[in-house]
């Protein structure tokens, strides 16, 4: 627990990409998980955590015919994490991401990333019009890729001593963790390092054109003239502050993402043409969301009418097909369902299924998770968003877990878990999770209440809708 892969990005490294961690030479005790990255937790705990975030946790499932706890000789494959949070919040600390079930299911070594979020990670500053007091190169972009980046090179060089395969890694994310990781596949320093992509529930939009990226930079100048000065506290309360702007805006890129910067990032991620830079469409995918991904939005403290025109402005801030989308198959939102599906479809699902249609055909396999419990079903929540993770990770004890069994269902989520840790273990271990791949007729794998089954090509209608929208060109 808490290995620092990189040199902690703090005084002059602030808003630098991430440095080669110095060797140490006495034994690092290794014992408990690091600080999250500085970020506004909520208004009755305020700003925690510390800029010193570069860490990561690694799970190793124990041998029993070994006489030490790693067995050097194991060669498992290796699956490493990013977790979610909008690019402002969470951490790998979080117990819902412990990973010892998980890499005992997959008989696999887990890492799981700590790295910079919000402002320190998510702003590339130099794009805005920065104050004259900076060196023009005072301001590195893609700080927070360039952690994901390290920490798989981290995990390579030493994956042996763990009794890990480095010809195996396998990347892994969850919502924004799941973009990061699709901006991975499009970095050609990693083409020898990812084997294998997992992306759960990813919004793949989450990127910025150097336009986007100076409107944000902009934003945060206009907020603080010199945010290489102020203290942590300050950076995490700057972080909320422009994701407030955010939500109150509704604007679709977000403000903290990585950039096409032609330097570290060459394309977007969902633009993907032969011999393009990377991994993307070369090694193999596994892709799906939950079926009722922002199914929460029904549920905040608002008027139907008022969710209404915040689904308008989301879908116009998509762009115009987007909003004839919107009108056409989502009927104006005229229920809180209809809105919500917007956001999550828009967000989540379209994306996925665009990026699915450019992977190579025969190693991109899709799924979907429909089951779900009473009590969620009573909220009118369904599977939401988030609800994969403490199924795949066998975390009923954390996250969203910790009160969806209320009216009970949790047998029947324990078979669930291990008919989807089942196709990851394939998958990591053979590169396939062993059911029809997408190319397939559009083959979509459901975990739903009664078991699994696959449909080719479900809501047909909604993937031609969005077929019109180009999520790698917005904003």
């Amino acid at each position: 627990r808490g290995i620092p892969y990189a040199k902690p990005p703090i005084g002059e490294l602030r808003f630098r990409r991430a440095r080669p961690i110095e060797p140490w030479s006495t034994p690092l005790l290794a014992t408990e998980s690091g600080s999250p990255c500085t970020q506004l937790r909520n208004a009755d705990q305020g700003v925690i955590g510390s800029e010193n975030c570069l860490w990561l946790d690694v799970v190793v499932p124990r041998d029993p015919a070994s006489h030490s706890a790693v067995d050097t000789s194991a060669r498992r494959p290796v699956v490493v994490f990013f977790h979610g949070g909008s690019n402002a919040f969470g951490s790998a600390a979080n117990r819902l991401y412990s990973s010892q079930y998980l890499a005992t299911a997959l008989d696999a070594v887990v890492v799981a990333v700590d790295y910079r979020l919000g402002v320190s990670g998510g702003l590339s500053l130099s794009y805005g019009t920065q104050p004259s007091s900076f060196p023009a190169d005072r301001f590195d972009t893609n700080t927070q890729l360039s952690d994901a980046v390290a920490a798989l090179t981290w995990v390579h060089d030493n994956a042996e001593v763990f009794g890990g395969d480095p010809h195996r890694i396998v990347t892994m994310g969850q919502s924004s963790g799941g973009g990061l990781v699709a901006s991975l596949t499009a970095l050609p320093q990693l083409e020898q390092i990812i084997a294998g992509v997992i992306m759960l529930s990813p919004p793949l939009s989450m990127v910025h054109h150097p336009d986007l990226a100076a409107l944000w930079a902009n934003r945060l100048f206009d907020r603080c003239e010199d945010p290489v000065s102020v203290d942590s506290q300050k950076i995490g309360a700057l972080s909320g502050a422009l994701l407030q702007e955010n939500v109150d805006n509704l604007e679709y890129g977000g403000p903290f993402a990585p950039v096409i910067d032609g330097d570290l990032l060459p394309r977007h991620p969902l633009e993907i043409t032969p011999g393009a830079p990377g991994v993307a469409g070369k090694v193999p995918l596994l892709i799906g969301t939950v079926s009722h991904e922002y199914y929460f939005m029904r549920l905040r403290k608002v008027t139907t009418a008022t969710q209404r025109r915040h689904a308008q402005r989301f879908a116009e801030s998509i762009g115009p097909d987007a909003a004839d989308v919107f009108r056409h198959m989502y009927h104006n939102g005229r229920s809180r369902t209809e809105c919500a599906q917007l956001f999550g479809d828009s967000l989540f699902w379209a994306p996925s299924i665009a990026l699915a249609e450019q992977w190579s055909p025969s190693s991109v396999w899709m799924y979907r998770l429909d089951a779900s419990t009473p009590f969620f079903k009573a909220l009118g929540l369904g599977a939401t968003h988030t609800w994969d993770l403490p199924l795949l990770f066998g975390r009923y004890d954390a996250g969203m877990a910790s009160k969806a069994f209320t009216f009970g269902g949790l047998n029947r989520l324990k078979e669930t878990t291990a008919a989807m840790q089942r196709r990851w273990r394939h998958f990591v271990h053979d590169g396939t999770p062993g059911f029809a791949p997408y190319a397939d007729d559009r083959s979509t794998h459901i975990f739903g209440d009664d078991g699994e089954t696959t449909v080719n090509d479900p809501r047909r209608d909604m993937r031609e809708a969005w077929a019109s929208v180009d999520f790698a060109n917005i904003g």
